[in-house]
């Protein structure tokens, strides 16, 4: 499209009013983390579901999302394509539906499940009354995870969009990081979902196609390099009209337990808000950037003894927090109804907690909207609107071209000596010094594998008004076996001159992105019976000899030490609450310095930082060759002894040496089948977590996820043999 043609458009859409029908229409948000709990069979949520309105009469939404968190994946359900939990749980939302709005209102109403989306334990359900059903188009589905390798999804988002009349809404349920001291992790998270989570009308074929993302006001087209000729469009969370974004986000109250819960006995609970970390993240500009959340006129909504209405009395005796929340954002604040009268494009009619609903921890919270939308347009007076524009356009062709200053000047990136894990950022200013408003959004100027991991938050596109300025955090998650990168990246300028900011990044690997074969050699001493804890080479002797066969020293000495330890429990390791809470950095450092001596150090820190070491190999453990061997037939997924037997045969060297020793140390702790179907809820969870993580770093990502399920039980079910 042209740059006249893009200005018209733009003024186009800033003159909207006088062409658009609007209409308002009322949607009903929830979310509800249900502790791991299965769907209670019978019991139905109609509290969290029945909003009162301004009248006091019962309101019938048009649209119903609900966003769930923690949903019970006992037992071992760790394939990720079983949706029986996921059924049980829409079962339970469509019979409390039927409940709250099919029997007690005067005509019938009915409404359909426009699309679910799941994430492990994070599920999200849109319905719409079928009366609109016909006016709902381009629908699709995302899902970012953040948790372990940003891959692990038991932290993380899904998000369901789509086209409601002429107006664009987008749904995000997400689960942030736990525990009281990760203010920073949580808005890590929000930002990981805001700048990567990309929607699309067409196949998703990898995350390097969310790269090629453009703007939709543009017509995002696919990857370039794609042969499909066909165009699909691409939205980011930003792109649209309306968004609602609910979730168990996790922050807390800043403040002592004590006076927290004497706050709450005393209902005096807005002083509360002034210390809820979501709220000073907020203001701070840190996260949830141009959102907003009504006061809130609730209780704490975690954490109950389940069952009850008593705040936690267990031994860790968490601090009541508000941890579950619904914000909103909509592109424009405000719109004239038939051009004349102005009214809100978001108003919250009832926000609140439903305190009757008890079986898990949490309580859900829920929010009634009543929304305007582009109801119709006349397209006669776009027309007409169109070409006054058109003749517009060239008398203010100079006047209307944006332009930007950048700060610092020039932009350049330089991130030197960046070890694997860092998360070094680069602050960015936009200023709009032109005569119009500007949007403008940061991507690759080639088809990069790096730049997935690049965080721009916010994320763009960016809109900034004239004279304003747009002040931007380029982060970097380092995380890729590289020894440097210099890449360009273009600050796209709608209609206007791009800038460019380079990017620069060396690494210090140190033991990380290695092959085994370039660690230094292992050396044993015979005399002693103890391996050399030492990249050194010793003094020549008689007795020290070279283990050409066996793993590195690093590796040797971190088994060694776990197998030491009494408490090495996977589903303790591979809880919510330990991942959430880690902290490997200080243990990477050590290792860097090549300190082999780990005994000040969790056996949680010792294993993560174990497994981040064979996910960061430059080639997996089990070859790519050898994966395909064992999945050359399709019978040979079910048989544990084929799978083990093909691992004796292939596996040479360092590798078979590793991976064995890994065995070993995993068989004494590794759960039977029996222990993992009496598996209470959360430690079904850490399973199937345990299992994901594993398989990822033994395997890498060439075998699809039940591939490598499949075959690391496999492995791990023939060593529990006796």
């Amino acid at each position: 499209m042209s740059s006249p043609s893009k200005r018209v458009e733009i003024g186009l859409k800033q003159r909207e009013d006088e062409y658009t029908q609007y209409k308002q229409y009322h949607v009903l948000v929830g979310t509800f983390n249900v502790n791991n709990r299965q769907a209670p069979p019978n019991i139905l949520l109609k509290q969290w579901f029945s909003q009162l309105t301004d009248k006091d009469e019962i309101c019938v939404p048009d649209i119903i999302a609900v966003g769930f968190q923690e949903i019970d994946t006992s037992g071992g359900a760790y394939i990720y394509d079983d949706k029986r939990k996921e059924n049980e749980w829409q079962d339970l939302v469509n019979r409390t539906i039927q409940a709250c709005y099919g029997n007690n209102t005067k005509a019938k109403v009915e409404f359909f499940l426009l699309k679910q989306v799941r994430l492990m334990g994070i599920l999200l359900f849109v319905y719409v009354r079928s009366n609109h059903k016909e006016k709902c188009t381009y629908v699709s589905s995302a899902s970012v995870p953040t948790g372990f390798f940003g891959i692990a999804g038991n932290k993380g988002g899904v998000g369901v969009r789509f086209l409601f009349y002429e107006s664009s809404i987008c749904f995000i349920n997400s689960h942030f990081a736990s525990g009281d001291g990760q203010t920073t992790r949580r808005n890590n998270d929000y930002q990981t979902i805001e700048s990567t989570m990309a929607f699309t009308d067409g196949p998703t074929y990898s995350l390097k196609d969310y790269i090629w993302y453009t703007s939709s006001t543009s017509a995002g087209n696919l990857n370039p390099s794609s042969n499909n000729t066909t165009s699909h469009q691409w939205w980011k969370i930003n792109d649209h009209d309306i968004i609602f974004w609910c979730g168990d986000m996790n922050y807390r109250i800043s403040q002592p337990n004590e006076q927290v819960r004497q706050a709450i006995s005393e209902r005096s609970t807005v002083p509360l808000q002034e210390k809820d970390q979501l709220r000073c993240e907020m203001k701070l500009q840190n996260v949830f950037m141009g959102y907003y959340e009504p006061p809130i006129e609730f209780m704490p909504t975690y954490k109950f003894d389940p069952n009850t209405e008593v705040y936690d009395t267990s031994e860790k005796l968490r601090t009541p927090s508000w941890t579950d929340r619904v914000l909103y954002r909509s592109k424009r604040l405000k719109v004239k109804m038939n051009n004349e009268t102005e009214v809100d494009t978001i108003k919250t009619i009832e926000y609140s907690s439903a305190n009757e609903i008890r079986f898990s921890d949490h309580r859900p919270v829920s929010g009634l909207y009543a929304v305007t939308i582009k109801y119709a347009c006349d397209e006669k007076r776009s027309n007409q609107i169109r070409e006054e524009l058109n003749r517009m356009s060239d008398r203010f062709e100079n006047e209307a071209i944006p332009t930007i200053d950048v700060h610092p000047r020039p932009p350049e990136i330089k991130f030197t000596n960046v070890r694997y894990l860092d998360k070094p950022s680069y602050p960015l200013t936009i200023k709009n010094t032109g005569e119009c408003v500007c949007s403008c959004t940061i991507q690759p100027s080639s088809l990069s594998p790096s730049f997935q991991y690049v965080i721009c938050s916010p994320a763009p596109p960016y809109v900034i008004d004239v004279k304003g300025e747009q002040h931007v955090n380029i982060s970097f998650n380092a995380r890729l076996r590289k020894e440097s990168i210099s890449e360009i990246l273009i600050l796209h300028v709608e209609n206007g001159a791009d800038k460019f900011i380079t990017l620069d990044i060396t690494f210090d690997n140190g033991p990380f992105g290695l092959a085994l074969n370039e660690y230094p050699p292992t050396f044993y001493d015979n005399d002693t019976k103890k391996y050399i804890y030492s990249i050194e080479k010793p003094a020549t002797s008689e007795h020290i000899v070279e283990m050409i066969n066996d793993p590195p020293i690093l590796y040797i000495a971190l088994i060694e030490t776990l197998k030491d330890r009494s408490d090495l429990n996977m589903l303790q390791i591979f809880s919510n609450e330990t991942q959430d809470s880690l902290d490997v950095i200080p243990i990477r450092d050590q290792i860097y310095e090549h300190h082999y001596d780990f005994s000040k150090y969790s056996t949680a820190e010792i294993f993560m930082i174990f497994v981040h070491l064979l996910q960061s190999l430059k080639d997996p453990l089990i070859s790519f060759e050898i994966q395909d061997k064992i999945f050359s037939n399709s019978a040979q997924l079910n048989d544990s002894s084929r799978a083990v037997s093909i691992l004796v045969e292939q596996l040479k060297g360092k590798e078979r040496n590793l991976f064995f020793r890994l065995l070993v140390l995993l068989k004494n702790y590794w759960p039977t089948k029996e222990q993992i179907e009496k598996t209470d809820d959360e430690a079904g969870d850490a399973f199937n977590m345990c299992i994901d993580i594993l398989a990822l770093s033994i395997f890498h990502e060439h075998l699809d996820r039940t591939q490598r399920h499949a075959c690391i039980l496999a492995c791990l079910n023939e060593e529990k043999k006796p």
